[in-house]
């Protein structure tokens, strides 16, 4: 009794119709594994509203804007959880309903060396997220990361998948190797053999693995360029008054007529204090004042709130865009009028995918120019900073304009733009007349 010879167990999802809904109206999704009269539950991290519950699926109605993405992550989760309950009935035979619920839930005793790593290492940046260790882009920016650990799993072994036991220092060795080749930076490499090192800590906790080895892949980490005593963290890409004019000319000759919407947008980033892609894509009406000649948002980066004064051309930029009537909400129409900016995590994904597009039209005008870099919307922000500073605006002003934490990030990214201007301050202001 207690022990019940598992059969190709697997679960069900269901909506939790008994929880209050939060905020935004929704409710969370749960996976279900039933051993006889016993249960075994565990969240799936998806929310979403009632109305777009199907019942009789048990899943994400295709109603619902993302139910493809939603439905293959749950179903990740239901595959991942179905192999290592196999797995466990490999090795021991035979599971208990506090094996199962241990599997189920992810805690260490269900957990076999035989787990796969990447699934391993994904659970655990899950878990800091749920306890509020990590926000969504750390976790978003772990996620690919391992994805691409598969992919180097992949060239490096000729299968994308690997057991906890199976991880060693020179594995990790070799994935570092293979993403220099790849052209990435010591802070990029850092960043992304992080969730790897957390996973083999935890790991050790489980005793899944041995701690000497964990110990030796957390010294992987590689010297950054401030650690090497480089100053310059970024390379600052601007347009010269020559390049801009050369921009500009394009205008009225672009094929396609996106392309001169995005045009727009990049100019008005460049007049509007070098306003970030995030804030252009989230910016709606309701944010300007025309009469006062102001903009006053809650910035995408940081959620603080910001203010500033347009200029002509960028009033000029609104003014074009208020006649064109793309959308009753957003300036340049690049989200839909209904779209929920407290919902982060599409927030997110919605930045990344226009800015992509955004990209790929930049790029190619700046080919045409002869640009000896790639044309970005940051480099619109770059420009109206160093314009700025070689124009004698104090950079305690630009820092505030620019909706930069501190004057001292100002500073650190355009130190080298500093000295023109601290010349022309001498010339102008410093030239006492005592002799």
């Amino acid at each position: 009794m207690g022990r019940v010879k598992a059969s190709k167990l697997t679960g069900k999802f269901y909506l939790r119709k008994d929880r209050k809904p939060d905020a935004n109206g929704k409710l969370p999704i749960y996976l279900e594994y039933v051993m006889g009269t016993k249960h075994a539950r565990t969240e799936t991290g998806v929310w979403i509203e009632e109305a777009y519950w199907d019942e009789a699926n048990k899943a994400v109605s295709r109603k619902h804007p993302q139910s493809a993405r939603l439905n293959n992550q749950l179903e990740q989760k239901r595959r991942s959880i179905d192999e290592q309950i196999y797995e466990f009935t490999q090795k021991n035979s035979r599971l208990t309903i506090d094996n199962l619920r241990a599997i189920v839930q992810g805690r260490p005793n269900g957990k076999s060396a035989k787990t796969d790593f990447v699934n391993y290492a994904i659970e655990t940046i899950e878990q800091e997220y749920k306890l509020g260790k990590v926000g969504v882009s750390v976790r978003d920016n772990a996620y690919c990361s391992l994805h691409k650990f598969r992919q180097f799993l992949m060239d490096y072994q000729k299968e994308d998948s690997i057991y906890v036991s199976e991880v060693t220092v020179d594995l990790i060795k070799e994935y570092i190797f293979w993403r220099q080749r790849q052209g990435n930076i010591n802070a990029t490499i850092n960043k992304t053999i992080t969730p790897i090192i957390k996973a083999a800590r935890r790991a050790v906790l489980d005793k899944l693995l041995d701690a000497s080895v964990a110990g030796a892949i957390a010294q992987l980490y590689l010297p950054t360029k401030k650690e090497l005593g480089d100053e310059e963290d970024e390379e600052v890409h601007y347009l010269t008054e020559g390049q801009m004019a050369a921009f500009v000319s394009l205008y009225n000759n672009v094929k396609y007529p996106r392309t001169k919407d995005y045009m727009d947008m990049f100019l008005f980033s460049f007049n509007a204090c070098g306003l970030r892609i995030s804030d252009i894509i989230t910016l709606e009406w309701r944010n300007i004042d025309f009469e006062k000649r102001e903009l006053k948002k809650i910035l995408y980066k940081g959620d603080v709130p910001h203010t500033i004064f347009l200029n002509d051309n960028a009033i000029k930029i609104l003014e074009r865009w208020k006649g064109k009537s793309v959308s009753d909400r957003f300036v340049f129409g690049l989200l839909p009028d209904d779209f929920d900016l407290r919902d982060k995590e599409e927030r997110k994904r919605q930045r990344l995918n226009k800015n992509r597009a955004i990209l790929t039209s930049l790029k190619t005008l700046g080919d045409k120019i002869g640009l000896p870099f790639n044309l970005t919307m940051h480099v619109a922000r770059h420009t109206f900073a160093v314009w700025a500073l070689n124009r004698g605006v104090d950079v305690h002003k630009i820092s505030r304009l620019m909706g930069h934490s501190s004057v001292m990030v100002t500073e650190k990214v355009y130190a080298k733009f500093m000295p023109k201007t601290l010349e022309q301050e001498v010339q102008d202001k410093l030239n006492f007349n005592v002799l």
